[in-house]
């Protein structure tokens, strides 16, 4: 034993300083180590970084064998099953779904605060060439009945702001696509424009030139309007101006959003083409000639088919690609019967080298109107003013429907027109009284309004299109009382007949719901004159003359 504590001891030598033999109460010997504290540390830290580098050594050896293990793997084409890459590709769509999710809803929010926040559109839309929806007034009985919210609806659906931004870039997005529909009614087509078959009148014309004019008094049933009068501040004119002249275009067009633009530079001119049918004309005939019939002979019915722009200024090279107005006109012509042709097309071809139609408006000047209505008073046989004696109004910078219609075209824009209109010598002695398309609710105004904004220069006169106009000349004692159907067209004759009838009522076509023979009974009507543009003469518009009738 004591041998062997000794070898153990020697072994120790160095690290061990002494040892003791300590007998326990059982008579077991055990040994208490003297050791060396600096060497025990040594040892202790060797011990420790073997420990380490066993350790790196079984990392090392673990993942060499993983490597080898895969590579083995992929080698023998042990890889991951359909299944795992199906449930992969599924949580990946799943998370790129919610993100969409997530992104749509925040951009929902920010159009929503945007629309919300931002200033609303107002005014008279460039686009649509009428006023936007304004916000009604609150009442109990609007409330209940419905109406004040659905003006609420009306109101912010209409002025959505940048409005007009917004409808010319969808304007030009869906011109990538080959057509574009605009309603029911038309089809704008982009691009070129093939020859079409046109249809040519070769009949024989004959007119109604004799005048049975009734003289004696006329009993008139109207209802009764407000009496007050807005002031209105008339200033000087210069009579007896020259008319600009314009050059017509000869080149051939291009089509901006199914508008035929003519011309380069300051003769730039932007056209609606033409294609009704002689079908609709005979039809307009057949029922312009059933009011001759149903109001007697002593009262004269007149017919005035306004041509429209496209028909004197339609480059000669492009004519077959559309409908001719004129054979359209003499085939009305011969099937009017008893009712007192009016030519103007004649007069208006014989000045087309004048400012007589807008470049960038579908309506003709008001110069244009003055020469027509010329016509129709030498076949009335009434006065006439000169135009010398009207104020001239001039506003510049006047871009119509045309323009916005083709989405606001670069050329139109640097060019825009001038618009010239022509206030009578008896403006400020004239009764003027509005009525609601049901004649009734009168309201006396005055004859000219300013216009919001540029491109509805043409309400100038006469405002609003759905309202029913009584204008009395209490200086005119003939006893004649002229009514006009008409569309828009037919506004621009009325400030040269002021000084021709004692009382002009003005309807629109459109905008009309009692029954018109009763109508015209009822105002003492001497003369019936129908003035709409070839547009509303030879296509289904034509209806509007007989639903007026009937109704």
């Amino acid at each position: 034993m004591e041998n062997k504590k000794k070898n153990n001891y020697d072994k120790g030598k160095g690290l061990v300083t002494g040892v003791e033999v300590v007998n326990s109460k059982s008579g077991k010997e055990t040994l208490n180590l003297q050791l060396d504290p600096e060497k025990y540390k040594k040892l202790q830290d060797e011990h420790e970084r073997n420990k380490r580098k066993a350790a790196r050594k079984r990392v090392y050896d673990n993942t060499k064998q993983s490597i080898k293990k895969k590579i083995q793997s992929s080698v023998e084409g042990d890889l991951p099953s359909v299944d795992d890459k199906d449930r992969e590709v599924k949580a990946l769509k799943l998370e790129m779904q919610f993100i969409n999710v997530i992104a749509m809803r925040l951009i929902i929010i920010i159009i929503a605060v945007i629309l919300l926040v931002a200033k609303r559109e107002s005014g008279i839309s460039e686009h649509d060439n009428r006023e936007l929806a304004t916000f009604p007034e609150f009442s109990l009985s609007a409330w209940f009945d419905g109406s004040f919210t659905s003006g609420v609806t009306d109101y912010y659906t209409d002025t959505i702001p940048y409005r007009e931004n917004l409808l010319g870039f969808s304007s030009k997005f869906s011109k990538l696509y080959g057509l574009n529909f605009k309603n029911e009614d038309r089809v704008v087509q982009f691009g070129n424009v093939g020859n079409v078959e046109t249809e040519e009148f070769t009949g024989t014309i004959t007119t109604t030139s004799k005048l049975e004019i009734f003289t004696g008094t006329q009993v008139v049933t109207t209802p009764q309007a407000s009496e007050t009068t807005p002031s209105v501040t008339t200033p000087q004119s210069e009579p007896g101006s020259t008319t600009p002249v314009t050059t017509l275009p000869v080149e051939d067009g291009r089509l901006s959003n199914g508008i035929l633009i003519v011309g380069s530079g300051e003769d730039v001119r932007a056209l609606e083409g033409y294609g009704g049918s002689f079908s609709y004309g005979k039809n307009y005939a057949k029922f312009v000639n059933k009011y001759k019939q149903d109001l007697g002979q002593y009262v004269n019915v007149y017919s005035m088919c306004i041509p429209t722009a496209f028909a004197f200024y339609c480059p000669e090279n492009l004519k077959d690609n559309y409908g001719d107005q004129l054979d359209n006109i003499n085939n009305i012509r011969s099937h009017l019967d008893g009712v007192i042709d009016i030519d103007i097309y004649s007069v208006l071809e014989a000045r087309k080298n004048e400012y007589i139609y807008s470049r960038t408006d579908h309506h003709w000047q008001p110069i244009a109107a003055y020469y027509a209505a010329k016509v129709f008073a030498d076949a009335a046989q009434v006065d006439y003013k000169d135009i010398s004696t009207y104020e001239k109004v001039v506003e510049d910078d006047f871009l119509g429907t045309l323009y916005a219609y083709s989405e606001y075209d670069a050329e139109l824009k640097k060019y825009p027109d001038t618009f010239t209109y022509y206030k009578p010598w008896n403006n400020s002695s004239l009764k003027v009284t509005y009525y609601d398309t049901d004649f009734k609710n009168g309201e006396r105004s005055r004859l000219f309004f300013k216009a919001y904004q540029k491109i509805n220069l043409y309400s100038s006169f006469l405002g609003d299109d759905k309202r029913i106009a009584h204008i009395n000349n209490p200086d005119c004692k003939n006893g004649r009382t002229l009514v006009i159907f008409k569309d828009s067209f037919g506004n621009a004759l009325v400030p040269f007949l002021t000084s021709s009838f004692e009382n002009i009522y003005v309807v629109d076509l459109r905008y009309f719901t009692p029954n018109a023979i009763e109508f015209c009974q009822n105002v003492g009507a001497t003369d019936v004159l129908f003035a709409t543009c070839m547009f509303t003469c030879s296509s289904q518009k034509v209806n509007y003359i007989e639903n007026i009738r009937v109704q």
